[in-house]
């Protein structure tokens, strides 16, 4: 059971990866044209082009599942005051593992994220707080982090082609030029 919800998170997450990878591509797709149509029509646009797919598609997958991770968040701090009720003293590092190990299992797609953990020093009451906020910092890290990526991505995925139309177009008009010296007017004769 507890893999298929894996499992079936898992495929959701990139499921939802892929739709927002195509739907980000088309409006790139849509701005690149109406910049030019010569970038559309580019083999550096289509080789770009797949590979930003793939890229944003594996950054997109990682950011929805640790976005329905951070979900999770507030029941894992239910689950863990259940554990803890009964408990007090000071938390060691063997004992802050042991509880985190149920938490994993509980909720696999924590497990996915993190897998140490090291609340040694805390009060057991304390620890879910501490547990929680330090997962919800930790996830709200890495979403940045994918952001972050994907932002350079997408900027990198429209220089490319753009830089390339450019230099296109610059050889195209040193081309012409050179062509329009060597036509001689022959009506002078």
């Amino acid at each position: 059971m507890i893999y298929f919800s894996l499992i079936s998170t898992a495929i959701s997450s990139i499921f939802y990866g892929v739709i927002a990878t195509f739907i980000v591509m088309a409006i790139l797709y849509a701005v690149l044209a109406a910049i030019s149509r010569n970038i559309v029509h580019s083999i550096p646009f289509y080789i770009t082009g797949v590979i930003l797919a793939l890229l944003l598609s594996i950054q997109f997958s990682l950011l929805i599942g640790a976005f329905q991770a951070k979900h999770s968040v507030g029941s894992v701090n239910i689950y863990l005051n259940q554990l803890v009720e009964d408990y007090e003293g000071i938390v060691s590092a063997q004992d802050s593992q042991i509880l985190f190990d149920k938490v994993v299992e509980e909720f696999p797609i924590i497990g996915t994220f993190v897998d140490l953990a090291d609340f040694s020093g805390h009060e057991i009451s304390e620890l879910p707080d501490v547990v929680c906020t330090t997962m919800n910092n930790y996830f709200s890290t890495f979403i940045w982090h994918r952001v972050g990526w994907i932002v350079g991505f997408i900027v990198l995925g429209c220089l490319i082609p753009m830089l390339y139309d450019k230099r296109d177009n610059s050889q195209r008009g040193t081309s012409r030029k050179k062509i329009a010296r060597r036509t001689h007017n022959y009506d002078d004769f």
